[in-house]
């Protein structure tokens, strides 16, 4: 009995979630490998009535017209800036009101905090006509901002209820310290907490960054004209109706759209794991 025991632990055990584990990333990975197949496959070969994992032929014409005919970068440059900006714009507006939550003892905190996880988890669709209704008084429709404030509805809620745990998991002593020492409440934040919360603001960002990339709604609706509209809606205009589908265009599209989020998640991984794990043992 205790040899068996012995033998589990040792070879059965390992080798079941070595087995487990290669199921998942197989289940997780093999429809990226089959977008990027797609996407060098000649269109011949897409339609071919035999199912082949491995192209026989490799070609890049699908890359080729996506820049020659549609100016493909000029819509990864729309998404870019509306990203990035999003980004920028959610973090700083996030930060200060995430700090003073974690830190000041405000008057109906917990109800306020609560609420920011409510705002996060209503459907942006809910948003649609007021904001419809703003940005054309305003004048925003077909701008950046007006991208940028729609997706800040959704990016602001989340970031700052992530960062309020982490910086309440942070000690409090280094901000007395800082205000004993001449530091303004600001001075504080900039000079103390930022530089020890780096981990849970790159990974708030990440998150916003990647909820900015992939949003689809308020870019199809606000956002009609080519000189700002960004890569989601672009992927849509390549079903045709009658036309039919052009399926080695749109797998190439999502080879390109998927590499800026995929290389920024694997350069920051360890700042998103730290953020995390760290902004969740206390709230």
């Amino acid at each position: 009995m205790i040899a068996n025991r012995h033998i589990f632990r040792r070879v059965v055990r390992p080798s079941l979630v070595i087995i487990a584990s290669f199921i998942v990333i197989f289940y997780t990975l093999f429809p990226f490998y089959w977008v990027l197949s797609v996407s060098i496959k000649p269109e011949q070969q897409i339609f071919a009535r035999e199912l082949s994992l491995i192209p026989h032929d490799f070609t890049l014409e699908n890359y080729r017209g996506l820049f020659e005919f549609l100016r493909f970068e000029r819509y990864l440059r729309n998404s870019m800036v509306v990203t990035l900006s999003t980004t920028v714009f959610t973090l700083a507006l996030a930060i200060p009101a995430a700090y003073a939550f974690a830190r000041f003892r405000l008057r109906g905190r917990r109800p306020m905090i609560t609420s920011l996880l409510l705002l996060y988890l209503i459907p942006p669709i809910v948003l649609l006509v007021p904001l419809l209704v703003i940005f054309k008084t305003l004048h925003l429709m077909n701008t950046f901002p007006g991208l940028i404030l729609a997706d800040s509805t959704l990016t602001i809620p989340l970031a700052t209820w992530l960062l309020v745990g982490y910086f309440a998991s942070l000690p409090r002593e280094l901000d007395e310290a800082a205000l004993m020492d001449g530091c303004t409440p600001m001075g504080a934040l900039i000079r103390v907490v930022l530089p020890l919360a780096r981990p849970g603001i790159v990974a708030a960002g990440l998150f916003v960054f990647i909820m900015t990339w992939n949003e689809f709604l308020f870019a199809f609706m606000f956002a009609s004209r080519d000189t700002v509209k960004p890569l989601p809606p672009v992927l849509r205009s390549f079903v045709r109706g009658e036309s039919g589908v052009f399926w080695g265009t749109i797998m190439a599209s999502a080879t390109l759209t998927t590499l800026p989020v995929a290389i920024l998640f694997l350069f920051f991984q360890r700042y998103l794991i730290g953020g995390l794990s760290t902004g969740a043992v206390k709230g």
